[in-house]
């Protein structure tokens, strides 16, 4: 199910009230660390006794968290060793592991050491390490500054090849600033134990390397879902929100999407979005665009309408539609809110715009679905620099949030890790699919499920409170789905026509309640990365 993320400010300042009121935290947190230090040696050993723990412990209260659960390990058999990398750490939490019989290691950069005891606490440091069942980091947490210490960083490049156990991260990383370079001198933890909340630097498709398998510890702050910045879906939403048909309902109700897509010179464009409209489950499909087009679509769904009339929902561009076709639907739609869905072409047009205000996708729901390259192209006409699709690769979640604010748009940057912004900043990320998705004609697939989903909501707005609008992080959210539905498509076949083919089984399991979908979920690289 959807899990929500939160800045690192947002849930410092629900821990204050809490920490005031003499609620201990602390021992919250390094239980549950405990715990799952113990779940992960007994996996990996068959026991927690006589296995070997050994803490990188920083200044702060991440390394308070590390030496508390430390001792637990310690009381229970395990060997444990501390490595202190600073000149303080968290004092009680050493004390306690200490009692529990842990050994201590002082490997720090202090001035006052000779180059014989430097040397000889780092190769203590490093055998320790090298020999350890389980190590983990309580280094730094989200106070902590950007980078390690060279001393910590030159012990961890020497260590990695010869680091044979696993890691588990305290709350969050150890230097995690996915903007540094030098992968060999950073910690890739096997497993991150965060606390309270998820934090918004794990989810950065950027950090994956470092973080691990993410679980999320509830030590009963409280946190509000309107407060995050971000949500994260998987295919518990699809199943669980997919909109189903109501019983009561008919074609009207159940959407009608216009499709404005293929061209004479890419009539496939308009065949492969088309599908995946009519497969997603439309109450009706128009198709609006070229005439050559339209013969090969009736062919192929002869249920598919190709006349003018009420539409819940456009999508445009994929195939770059003729211009003519284009302003066609533009006069029709002039001085509604029918909400547009705009891809590959479209975007285009909408970068040569001087104004989005002054066009007539103004004023109405709009989602934009490039990737990297076409983004790039809108980004540098908006901001009139040169924008790098390699720039936006580097960091998609801020160039998204980016073109959102500039647009107005729900933008869905299309990837292995797709990221949608709202022009508010908020987030949603689906989790990924499937490799077979990066082939020809698969973004013109997600453009037509997209277009009916959006389609479906118009409609239900229509007769609920003649309302289309819906606040943009709903709208957000309906994109999320959407590329779960892709995701599920793409599982199922290995070209863009067989994933507009594999719709119709998928949305018919959805509708029909099997649980073949739900069910898949324990197939590879299905599972979140979010406990």
């Amino acid at each position: 199910m959807s899990v929500f993320a939160y800045p690192s400010e947002t849930i410092r300042e629900a821990e204050k009230p809490l920490l005031e009121a003499g609620i201990p935290l602390m021992a919250r947190a390094a239980r549950a660390l405990a715990n799952s230090a113990a779940a992960m040696l007994k996996a990996d050993y068959g026991q927690v006794a006589g296995t070997r723990v050994c803490v990188l412990a920083g200044p702060g209260n991440n390394a308070g968290d590390a030496l508390f659960a430390a001792a637990t390990l310690g009381r229970r058999g395990a060997a444990v060793t501390i490595i202190t990398l600073f000149d303080r750490t968290h004092g009680e939490g050493l004390t306690a592991a200490r009692r529990a019989g842990a050994q201590v290691i002082a490997f720090t950069s202090s001035e006052t050491e000779t180059e014989a005891d430097a040397e000889a606490a780092r190769a203590d440091a490093l055998r320790e390490l090298s020999r350890a069942h389980l190590v983990l980091d309580g280094i730094l947490g989200t106070g902590g500054r950007r980078g390690l210490p060279d001393h910590i960083s030159s012990l961890i490049a020497d260590w990695a090849p010869h680091r044979t156990g696993r890691l588990i991260a305290v709350d969050i990383p150890s230097d995690l600033d996915p903007n540094h370079t030098g992968a060999e001198k950073r910690l890739h933890a096997d497993r991150t134990v965060t606390f309270g909340g998820l934090k918004t630097e794990l989810i950065d498709p950027r950090a994956d390397a470092f973080t691990g398998t993410i679980d999320v510890i509830d030590i009963g702050l409280g946190l509000d879902p309107r407060s995050a910045a971000a949500e994260l879906l998987d295919r518990d939403d699809l199943v669980s929100e997919f909109p189903r048909p109501d019983a009561t309902g008919h074609k009207y109700s159940r959407g009608v999407t216009g499709v404005l897509a293929g061209s004479e010179d890419y009539p496939g464009a308009g065949m492969l979005t088309t599908t995946s409209a009519v497969n997603t489950g439309a109450g009706m499909v128009r198709y609006l665009g070229s005439p050559l087009v339209a013969e090969y679509v009736l062919g192929l769904h002869p249920e598919v309408v190709n006349a003018s009339g009420r539409i819940d929902s456009v999508v445009l561009g994929p195939g770059d539609p003729e211009t003519e076709f284009v302003q066609g639907v533009a006069e029709a739609l002039a001085g509604n809110r029918t909400p547009v869905v705009v891809d590959a072409g479209g975007i285009d047009m909408i970068a040569r715009a001087e104004s989005m205000a002054g066009t007539w996708l103004a004023d109405r729901p709009l989602i934009i679905t490039p990737h990297a390259a076409e983004l790039a192209r809108l980004l540098s006409r908006l901001l009139g620099e040169i924008i790098t699709a390699g720039r936006i690769g580097a960091n998609p979640m801020w160039w998204a949030q980016r073109a959102a604010e500039l647009t107005g748009a729900i933008v869905l940057l299309k990837g292995h890790h797709t990221v949608i912004a709202a022009p508010d900043g908020h987030l949603v990320l689906p989790a990924p699919g499937p490799g077979s998705l990066a082939t020809a004609g698969s973004g013109d697939v997600l453009a037509g499920i997209l277009g009916t989903l959006a389609a479906i909501t118009a409609a239900h707005s229509r007769y609920d409170s003649d309302d289309r609008m819906h606040p943009p992080r709903e709208w957000a959210r309906l994109a999320g789905l959407a590329v779960l539905l892709h995701n599920e498509a793409g599982r199922r076949a290995v070209t863009a026509s067989g994933f507009a083919d594999a719709l119709a089984e998928v949305v018919g399991e959805l509708i029909h309640g099997t649980d073949a979908v739900g069910s898949a979920s324990s197939g590879p690289g299905s599972r979140s990365r979010y406990c």
